[in-house]
């Protein structure tokens, strides 16, 4: 997914209320990469974390969440015993829905959203939050935040000002900044992504017709929606998880911090 896009200003947004007779969210993880530039030989969504496989810390952390109902959990196709058996190991008595995912991000995604169409259709799934599982030490209220925005706005994704990056101009022979996007005006794009589930369906669906290929989730939405999205201040802590040295720096973080899933 692409990690910068246009800021606007965070979105102040009030409190989730939950109830028995209120559409739940649905907490979709995503796993579907080989691992290949960690050089693990496995999915890195496995490998361990303090413990804990990288992907369970997401998945507990999206289960602690108040509002949060259905946990999609979406990996190869040939990583569905292991999820099984890992999901079954570390998420205790939490039911996760284990499907497969596609050949591509978005295929992932579209299959998360299918899986869930007749809640969505029939109302009781009201938004859903698309999350990487390389991106374990997100925390509940991180989580808790996008989905407000998003029951609220209709889209919202978490990030930073990236403020060491500058956009070029179009290519005329030499790379020249562009004088109408200052540095500082685009943010480093994280997960979850929330959105309203009807509408992320919708979107997806139209994608899927055209064969259109987005960036990243909320780029689906903007193309085949009118639903705002608005973005919440990111964690510095929510980090993916691309190479070794990346999960050596989450384990660090989680010893010096005591960090726990869910926290």
């Amino acid at each position: 997914m692409s990690d910068h896009r246009p800021a606007a200003a965070p979105a102040p947004s009030p409190p989730v209320r939950g109830g028995a007779d209120r559409p739940l969210a649905a907490g979709v993880v995503l796993a579907g990469g080989s691992g290949s530039r960690f050089g693990a030989g496995i999915n890195k969504a496995f490998l361990t974390l303090a413990h804990r496989s990288i992907a369970s810390w997401s998945l507990l952390s999206m289960a602690a969440v108040d509002g949060i109902g259905p946990l999609v959990f979406v990996v190869r196709p040939e990583d569905r015993d292991h999820a099984e058996h890992t999901v079954a190991r570390e998420l205790g008595e939490r039911r996760v829905e284990i499907i497969g995912g596609g050949a591509t991000r978005q295929e992932s995604e579209l299959q998360a959203l299918r899986h869930l169409a007749d809640r969505i259709e029939s109302g009781a799934v009201d938004t859903v939050l698309i999350h990487d599982a390389a991106r374990p030490l997100v925390s509940r209220g991180l989580i808790a935040t996008v989905l407000r925005t998003a029951r609220r706005h209709g889209g919202a994704l978490p990030g930073f000002h990236a403020d060491d990056i500058a956009a070029l101009a179009p290519s005329d022979g030499a790379d020249r900044l562009a004088a109408e996007q200052p540095l500082g005006d685009l943010i480093r794009v994280q997960t979850p992504q929330g959105f309203r589930a009807d509408a992320l369906l919708e979107a997806y669906e139209a994608a899927a017709r055209d064969g259109f290929a987005g960036t990243d989730t909320a780029s689906c939405i903007e193309r085949y929606t009118t639903t705002p999205v608005q973005w919440v201040r990111g964690e510095a802590e929510n980090f993916k998880i691309t190479f070794a040295q990346d999960l050596a720096l989450a384990t660090d973080v989680v010893r010096a911090h005591g960090l726990a899933p869910g926290r």
